[in-house]
Order: C-alpha cells, then structure tokens, then sequence
C-alpha cells in the first residue's frame, strides 16, 4: 500500500497540539497546588520567574527550528547536536518517561473528578484503573487511524477546552477581593497557617508551573509532520503567549475570590471559583470544561510520546530499529504499541502498590492526588535534561553566530533548569532511576548494530545502576519520600 505524505499537519492543528498540551490539568489543580506552598504575591513572582524562563525556552526552539530546519527530531536532535548521540538517545529516552508519567498523571486526574459524579470511582482504585486502561487504548486506536484524523479531533477538543477557563478568568477578575487575599508577600501561608520563606515560597512552586508549560515543545517533536517550517516556530511562540495569560490570571487571583484554606480543600479548585460566582452550575461547567482540557491534553501527550522513539530510531537510529516503524498512515505503530503497553504496565504497579483502596478514606490526602503530584513531579524533572541541552545548543549556535539576542534567552532557559534540579532534589532521584533503566535498551541498540557498548557508557550506565540502588534503599527504609 502507498504511504501517505507524512507533512500533514499546517498551522492550526500544530497550534492545538501546543495548546493541547500544555493546557492540561496543570492549570486547573494549579490554584490548590500553589496555594498550598505559597501566597499570591509569592505566586505571582514564581510566575514572572518561569514565564520568563519558558518563553526563553519557546524562544530558542523558534531559534533552532530557523537555524536547524533539517533537525526533524524536536529536542531529541537538538540534545544529539548538542552533546553527541549517546546524549541525544538519553535525551530521547528522558523525555519518553516524562511524557509517559504526564499521561498517567492525566488518567488520576480525569478519575478524581469524575469520582464527584461516579462515586465507584471515588471508592475503588481498581475502577480507576479499568477506567483508565480503556481510555488509554481508545486513544491508542484513534491515533492508529491516522494523524489527520487525530489532528483534527484534537483541535476541536483544544477549542472546547479554552472556553471555560476564559470564563473562570474573567470571573476571577470580576469577583477579586483583595481583602480576602490577604497580605501577598506574607511569610505565613493564608491556607495553612504555617511559616514559609520567600525562598520556599519561591521555589516550591517551580514544579507545577512547569508542568504547566510542559508541552511548549510539541509542535517542534512533530516537526516533521509539519507541512511548513515556519509553522511550527509560530504555533510554539503563540501558544506560550495564549496560555501564559489564562495562567497566572487563573492561579494569582483565585485566592481574591474563595479563602486559601478552601481551595486547597477542594477537589476541584477552578470548579469552586466558579461556582462561588454561579453556584452549583458554574462548579459543574468548570468541571466538565476541566475534562476536555485533560482529555485534549491527554491526546496530544500520547501523539508525542510516541513521536519521540520514533524519531530517535529514524535519525542515526539511536532507539533499536524497530521503533521507527510507521503505517501506511504516518503512524509511528511500534513505538504507539509500546508507550501504551508500558503505560498500561505503570498503572497496573502505581494501583498495586498505592496505600489505601479508599480514594476518598477521611483523613488522609486523597490517593489519587497524591499519584498525579507525584507523577507530575517526576515528569518535570526527567524532560530537564532535554530542555537543557536544546537550551545549550541554541546558546553555542547564537554564539557562533555573533546573535546576541538568542544568547540571552538560551542563557535564561539553562540558569532556570539549573535552578529546577536543585529545587526538585528528592525527584531527581527518582530520575536517576528511570534514566539507569535505558541501558536496557542501549544494549539492544549496539547489539543489533553487532557492536560492544563503548567503555564510556558501561562506566555511565554502572555509576547510574549504583546510584540507583542507594536511592531505592533509601526509599525501602523511608529516607526518601515522594
């Protein structure tokens, strides 16, 4: 059967698959999940900080996507120009778990608002479960079908999605009481009580806010589905801009609306904004625009993760060769076939081993919070590595050149992700791990290439696998806590 032409994609789905992704759960649990380490003014600065240093990232993408057209791989070629096959296929493999624990972190999402209409999955993890495996193989076969057919289910999802959480700014807007904020830079936290440092109030926060701009980087993964270069430069700069501005409106002034406490209680924290405006209805449509955010994110998420093998194993093969299978339809099948296996496999082990079979047991921070925190944490930290070095790269490239400009935002992008590592300790580690178990397939790769692993990656891979079992101990013995 003749193969389609693989560039699909124009302008607008790119731009949905940006938005997409980026706009996921992130910005709906955001007013809770900041709330709870930090107050407004705080929260609006850990904003300023990271939307400068991730429009420095969308900025350099623009930057390489002009000077390196020919490098199809997204932030897989970048990080292989950057630092040289091994660190791309690292990069690669990083970015692959990153957006495997995204998806997952979505699954316990849709779960624990929908456990507010269908209480079975309020009460058992298992139907969480169940739930999730059929939404994930669904997504799966509607993928399998063609990225056309993907891409444009995916712009409408992306166009229904932002309809409320316009609706939840302008409420937030109309309804702000800046008496109920309280003092934004107090050294106290409005939701708890508790005392906290600038610095921690800083810091806490850079998590979920680049998880909230986790996605950025998607038109430039699936660039070479693109029909035209400039596209994707202009889809990842516009979709930063848009999504920028729902956040911190959204997030910074939630807390003039519904008291700190409350909305770090609530299990819908955009839903009780609104519903402090429109009552039971505002709550209901916040809830339901908040599924087809997490369902359009979802989509995107999954039409990346596959992407990112795929193009590993079809530029200098760095991933074994059967990831760059594709169907007739441009479908990258194999490396699809994976991702949802290995998604599935997490699940099934994070609903094995999770503590209480009670999602809602009184008393205890509910079960599925605590997975997608986690999951979302773990994600950030294992697409630092690739984010780094594309950010690297665009730096040597602008240097070359004599642009000054690139430099600078290259040069804010990398002191961001420096920052990120140390103030994400304790999820570095859990990185160390995922990253130790590539050598798997790094062995695979030079044995069907019929050749020994380089002395320098054996020493790599065994510092890594060392590393790797002290962190698990600690864990074992409760010395690290996720």
């Amino acid at each position: 059967m003749k193969q389609e032409n693989v560039r699909v994609l124009g302008f607008t789905p790119l731009l949905a698959v940006v938005v997409g992704a980026i706009v996921g759960s992130g910005i709906y649990n955001s007013p809770a999940d900041l709330a709870r380490v930090a107050n407004p003014g705080w929260i609006a600065a850990a904003w300023a900080i990271t939307g400068l240093g991730m429009y420095a990232l969308a900025r350099t993408f623009q930057y390489l996507v002009r000077r390196r057209p020919g490098l199809e791989g997204g932030i897989y070629s970048y990080a292989r120009e950057a630092a040289g096959e091994f660190a791309g296929f690292n990069s690669a493999y990083g970015y692959w778990w990153s957006a495997l624990f995204t998806n997952i972190a979505y699954f316990f999402i849709v779960a624990k608002v929908l456990g507010l209409y269908v209480p079975l999955l309020a009460r058992s993890k298992w139907a969480v479960f169940a739930f999730s495996s059929a939404l994930l193989w669904g997504y799966a076969a509607l993928i399998r079908s063609g990225l056309k057919t993907a891409g444009r289910v995916n712009v409408a999802i992306t166009a229904l999605k932002l309809v409320p959480l316009a609706v939840a700014a302008a409420a937030a807007v109309l309804r702000f009481r800046p008496a109920l904020a309280g003092d934004p830079f107090a050294g106290v936290l409005a939701s708890s009580g508790a005392p906290a440092s600038a610095w921690s109030q800083l810091s806490a926060g850079f998590g979920v806010m680049v998880f909230a701009f986790m996605g950025i980087e998607g038109a430039v993964v699936i660039s070479a589905k693109a029909r035209r270069a400039a596209d994707v430069g202009r889809a990842t700069g516009i979709g930063f801009l848009v999504t920028l501005v729902i956040y911190v409106l959204v997030s910074t002034l939630a807390g003039g609306v519904v008291p700190a406490a409350e909305i770090v209680r609530s299990s819908s924290p955009l839903g009780t904004v609104l519903g402090e405006a429109w009552g039971g209805f505002g709550r209901g449509f916040l809830d339901f625009g908040f599924l087809f955010s997490v369902l359009g994110a979802l989509l995107s998420w999954l039409l990346l993760t596959a992407e990112t093998p795929s193009s590993a194993a079809r530029e200098r093969g760095s991933f074994p060769r059967a990831f760059a299978r594709t169907s007739d339809r441009a479908v990258p099948v194999f490396s699809l076939a994976v991702t949802a296996g290995v998604t599935q496999a997490v699940l099934f082990l994070l609903c094995l081993f999770s503590r209480s079979a009670d999602i809602a047991a009184p008393g205890n921070a509910p079960l599925l919070q605590n997975l997608y925190f986690g999951a979302i944490s773990i994600s950030v930290v294992c697409a630092l590595v690739p984010y780094l070095l594309s950010a690297l790269l665009g730096a040597r490239l602008a240097r070359a050149a004599n642009e000054r400009g690139p430099v600078i935002w290259a040069g804010l992008a990398t002191a961001l992700f420096a920052w990120m590592f140390a103030a994400m300790a304790v999820y570095t580690a859990a990185a160390l791990v995922i990253y130790a178990s590539g050598a798997a397939l790094r062995l695979r790769f030079h044995r069907e290439r019929r050749q020994p692993p380089p002395r320098g990656e054996v020493l790599f891979y065994a510092l890594l696998l060392a590393a790797s079992a002290v962190v698990l101990v600690l864990v074992g013995r409760g010395c690290i806590c996720f």
